[in-house]
C-alpha cells in the first residue's frame, strides 16, 4: 500500500468533517507549496501565463497568475477529497450560468444531442472538471475518458468516486472504439483536449496568437461519428461562487476534406478555450510547456 494512497484515504476521511473554507485554504496552501518547490513546473506555468498575458515570464503579474493557478488546483484537489459528500442538489440552486446566446446551458446541450449522434464535450484542464462531470451526469448520460495512476489502488479509489456519482468511465487505452459506442448510444463524452504534442503528432492551431500543436483525435471522432462538439466549463469565482458556461455546439461538415475539417474543428474548440482562459487565466491548470520553444 503506497504512502500516497494512504494519504488519499486519510484525506477522504478528514474532508467530511472539514468546513469548506478550511478545506479550500489547506488545498491552496498545498498547491502553493508545490509551486514553490517544483522548479520545472513553476517555470512552465510562468511561461504559459506569459503567452496568455503577452508579458514577460518574469513579470510580477505573470508570476502571480502562475502562483494562483496552482492554488486553485490545490483547491479542486481538496474538493475531490470531499466528492463523496458534496451536495449537488444545493449546487443546482446556487450555480451561476454564464452561458451566452441562450437562456441556459441546457439549450446548447439539447442542440448538440438533437441529431441523435451523441456529443463530445470539449473540456480542458480548467476549473473543477470532476464536479462538472458529476453535475452533467445528473442530467443526461455522461462519460469521461480516464487515465490510470501508477498505483492501482489510487486508480481504483479515484475512479470509484467518479463512478459513484454516475459518471461513465472510458479508459484511455483503446478509447476510440468505446467513445464511438457511447456516442452511438446518445451519450455525451468529455475529453480534455488541451494536451500539447510534437508537431508531427498533432494538428497545428493558433492559441493566444501563437502556433502550437494538439491532438486531432477528438475532432476525428466527431467527424467519423457525426457527433457535435460542445465546449463547456465549470469553475470557482473569487468568492467561492460556482460558475458554469457552455459554448454553442460545433457540427462536423459532411463531405468536407478530412484533414481540413479536423483542423477546423480543432481550432474552433481552442477558440472557445482561449475565450474562457483569457477571462479566467488562473483557472487553467496547464503545468507543461504548452507552446513549442521559439
Amino acid at each position: 500500500m503506497s504512502s500516497i494512497y494512504q494519504l488519499a484515504r486519510a484525506g477522504y476521511g478528514l474532508a467530511k468533517w472539514t468546513p469548506q473554507g478550511a478545506r479550500h485554504g489547506l488545498g491552496k496552501a498545498v498547491g502553493s507549496a508545490i509551486y514553490l518547490g517544483w522548479k520545472s513546473k513553476r517555470i512552465n506555468t510562468q511561461e504559459n501565463m506569459a503567452y496568455i498575458t503577452g508579458r514577460s515570464a518574469r513579470d510580477r503579474y505573470t508570476k502571480r497568475l502562475a502562483s494562483d493557478s496552482w492554488k486553485n488546483y490545490g483547491r479542486i484537489i481538496a474538493d475531490f477529497m470531499y466528492f463523496p459528500h458534496f451536495d449537488f442538489e444545493r449546487l443546482e440552486h446556487e450555480i451561476h450560468d454564464l452561458t451566452e446566446g441562450v437562456s441556459s446551458w441546457r439549450e446548447y446541450v439539447d442542440q448538440a444531442l438533437a441529431p441523435g449522434r451523441g456529443a463530445i464535450a470539449a473540456s480542458a484542464h480548467f476549473g473543477n472538471y470532476d464536479m462538472a462531470a458529476a453535475y452533467f451526469a445528473r442530467h443526461f448520460p455522461f462519460s469521461i475518458v480516464t487515465e490510470n495512476f501508477n498505483d492501482p489502488q489510487m486508480t481504483d479509489l479515484v475512479l470509484g468516486q467518479r463512478k459513484e456519482r454516475g459518471i461513465g468511465l472510458i479508459p484511455m487505452e483503446g478509447s476510440a472504439r468505446r467513445i464511438l459506442r457511447a456516442l452511438q448510444q446518445q451519450h455525451m463524452v468529455a475529453i480534455a483536449v488541451d494536451r500539447p504534442v510534437a508537431p508531427e503528432e498533432g494538428v497545428e492551431i493558433c492559441f493566444f496568437g501563437h502556433k502550437t500543436y494538439v491532438p486531432g483525435g477528438p475532432a476525428a471522432l466527431a467527424l467519423k461519428s457525426g457527433a457535435a462538439i460542445m465546449p463547456g466549463f465549470m469553475w470557482y469565482g473569487p468568492h467561492e461562487e460556482c460558475f458554469i458556461r457552455a459554448f454553442p455546439p460545433i457540427f462536423p461538415r459532411a463531405g468536407a476534406n478530412k484533414n481540413e475539417e479536423i483542423a477546423r474543428l480543432t481550432q474552433c474548440m481552442f477558440d472557445a478555450i482561449e475565450e474562457i482562459v483569457r477571462a479566467w487565466p488562473t483557472q487553467w491548470y496547464m503545468f507543461r510547456q504548452f507552446w513549442p520553444s521559439e
